[in-house]
């Protein structure tokens, strides 16, 4: 059995607190959240075992997320590291790996991004529990136990839209003139390219 990661993240403040979404590696992790497929379980990491995450996406045969390269990684490889060459070594690094970003396929797909609700609701009955501005709010009141929970149900919902896609060969999405169903040919795990993003440091 290939070894799959499921991963997604919350970041400590918003876009606008750290002067805009040119610094999305000043945004922090207040929770990092993976669920393996060779165990069945969620595995969370906070801020100080950011390094213990890493090796985790390094053991794996593929990762799995939804804007993860783009966003998450980015967060990722500021955490820790104050030197813009410390972050892009660790991005590239990241980038690297056997990564299946959904955004990033549909995007190639349709020409243009879709949130993980619009497409978990249409396709798996069920979407988001909260929204990653009530996160930050939790993160502001201390209240990390929230954080990990929404963090987790993103976490299945990525989870569960990716192996849909496989078992049927399609999603469906909502679109400004009602719900669509897109064909997608996903394989369990694609051929290792190159990174889909170049460092953005």
């Amino acid at each position: 059995m290939k070894h799959i990661l499921y991963f997604d993240l919350e970041t400590k403040y918003s876009a606008d607190e750290v002067g805009g979404w040119g610094n999305i590696e000043d945004m922090g992790m207040s929770a990092g959240v993976i669920w393996d497929n060779s165990d069945n379980q969620f595995h969370v990491y906070i801020e100080h075992q950011i390094q213990e995450m890493v090796e985790h996406f390094c053991r794996a045969d593929q990762i799995v997320g939804f804007n993860h390269v783009g966003f998450d990684y980015r967060v990722v490889a500021g955490v820790h590291h104050a030197d813009a060459h410390q972050r892009s070594q660790l991005y590239t690094k990241l980038a690297g790996l056997n990564n299946f970003d959904m955004l990033f396929e549909l995007k190639k797909l349709l020409g243009h991004r879709l949130k993980l609700e619009s497409i978990a609701r249409p396709t798996l009955g069920t979407g988001k529990s909260a929204d990653g501005l009530q996160a930050l709010k939790w993160y502001k009141e201390g209240k990390l136990d929230k954080i990990i929970e929404y963090c987790k149900v993103d976490v299945e919902v990525t989870r569960d839209i990716h192996r849909f896609a496989l078992e049927n060969g399609k999603l469906h999405y909502d679109s400004k003139s009602g719900i669509k169903t897109l064909k997608v040919e996903w394989n369990l795990i694609q051929e290792k390219k190159a990174p889909q993003q170049m460092s953005l440091f």
